[in-house]
């Protein structure tokens, strides 16, 4: 019995059979170890045209500094939980700091009454503080929720107001209610701030004011409450145009910029690829600072604009730094009312000219750890404006100008970009060419391939 089994061990039957064995558990070690290593480094590669299925640079960056766990809630039908995986899905692979439930209301009755849901497909941010149901489901409505929820009671913007500034309850064109919404769904609150009276004073709470365009000019002591502010640590967003106060410009001086009233003219033509005209400069080219650093390749508009550059008439500690030029074929021109306007070699101003600029105040004999000025100057009150907010890079360029002067320096990236409608639209003669190619071709190759076989069998 003992050399029967020897034998039928030592058979090249069994040896065959061993090593089949030991090369199927060897592959199945393989496939066990890669789909570990898959689950726990995935790789995605997104070949849609808009990136429709990657996260915006904005949303991996903060998923990526996530220091805390937060928790993503998709409350709908259970047959409708496909619909939002193929976005929701993309924030735990980000980051190990997301999970993503979905919760069938209907059957979890007490969950969805804990949230205060009232609707179907609503989505919940919540840590271990705080919740907060996004206004969306879109990638951009979910990022805002978890920035809201992570950074708790938004900080307060004011807009000027009394001396014709740009309206932020406008919806007209030139209004700058898409600006609101931008801020407000960025976790900041917007209130008008009037400084018209004997003895004005910016409040406490105000994390940055808004100088939008004013069309008559600012008293002497509304000046000097701005310039107060600035000095001690506040934040200011100035946006001037080709016919600015000239206080405002004064105040400008005194802080480095030179935003005397001129007019920018764009004759590179590249205007026309996105359907402007040589008064509405597209800028191109961004210096390295901390608003500017990730809109490479993104043009940005800035309708009826005026210059804005560095002054040598600067009081001591502050610095200001043109960040945004527009290309070599502009020029800028003092001839701000005139009907004509045609270049004059060595009285206007050749490009790139400067559009935007960013500046700080610290004076020398300032304690340490003492909080800086800050200010943006804009070169265009339309940049803003309904119409104009949404052209390509506009609204990035100012929501990371805002993060900036509000330190939250976190928050500068590029958002999210609206899914583009890719649909195609074809004739009925098209149509039949594709359900020719469809149907027709394939069956060719089949009854092809039946008669050679047809003929190898004979």
């Amino acid at each position: 019995m003992a050399m029967e089994l020897k034998r039928r061990l030592t058979s090249r039957q069994t040896k065959y059979g061993l090593n089949t064995a030991i090369y199927c558990l060897l592959a199945l070690a393989i496939v066990v170890v890669v789909n570990l290593i898959a689950n726990r480094f995935v790789k995605q590669i997104d070949l849609t045209a808009n990136k429709q299925y990657s996260l915006s640079p904005q949303t991996a960056k903060i998923l990526s500094e996530l220091q805390k766990d937060v928790e993503v809630l998709y409350f709908d039908r259970r047959a409708n939980f496909d619909r939002a995986r193929d976005r929701l899905d993309l924030f735990p692979i980000q980051s190990r700091r997301v999970k993503v439930t979905y919760v069938d209301p209907d059957r979890e009755p007490s969950k969805a009454n804990r949230y205060k849901i009232k609707s179907y497909a609503t989505v919940v941010v919540a840590t271990a503080e705080r919740d907060e149901q996004a206004k969306g489901v879109t990638e951009e409505e979910i990022t805002n929720s978890i920035i809201r929820v992570l950074k708790g009671g938004p900080k307060t913007i004011y807009f000027l107001t009394g001396h014709g500034e740009r309206d932020v309850e406008s919806q007209e064109r030139l209004g700058y209610s898409a600006a609101k919404k931008a801020l407000e769904d960025t976790n900041y609150k917007v209130q008008p701030l009037s400084l018209l009276e004997q003895s004005p004073k910016i409040p406490d709470d105000c994390s940055l004011l808004v100088v939008a365009g004013p069309q008559k000019d600012l008293l002497d002591p509304e000046i000097t409450a701005i310039k107060d502010f600035l000095m001690k640590g506040g934040r200011v967003f100035f946006l001037v145009h080709p016919q600015a106060p000239a206080k405002l410009t004064g105040l400008l001086e005194q802080f480095g910029v030179d935003a005397h009233n001129s007019l920018v003219v764009d004759t590179s033509g590249i205007g026309r690829l996105f359907g402007t005209d040589e008064l509405m400069p597209l800028v191109v080219q961004y210096e390295n600072h901390p608003v500017t650093k990730d809109m490479s390749n993104t043009a940005t508009l800035f309708p009826f604009a005026s210059a804005v550059d560095t002054s040598t008439k600067g009081m001591a500690g502050a610095t200001f730094q043109p960040i945004a030029r527009t290309t070599k074929n502009s020029w800028a021109t003092d001839q701000v009312r005139s009907q004509q306007i045609s270049f004059r070699k060595g009285q206007d101003k050749e490009g790139p000219v400067a559009l935007f600029g960013a500046g700080s105040y610290k004076p020398a004999e300032a304690a340490e750890g003492a909080k800086e000025g800050r200010y943006i100057v804009a070169g265009s009150a339309e940049f803003l404006a309904n119409a104009i907010l949404g052209f390509n890079g506009n609204r990035d360029l100012f929501l990371n100008a805002v993060a900036w002067l509000t330190s939250d320096e976190d928050l500068i990236s590029i958002r999210p970009k609206d899914p583009q409608d890719s649909r195609v639209d074809l004739t009925p003669a098209q149509m039949n060419l594709v359900l020719y190619l469809l149907i027709a071709v394939p069956a060719i190759v089949v009854v092809s391939g039946l008669g050679v076989w047809w003929k190898r069998r004979g």
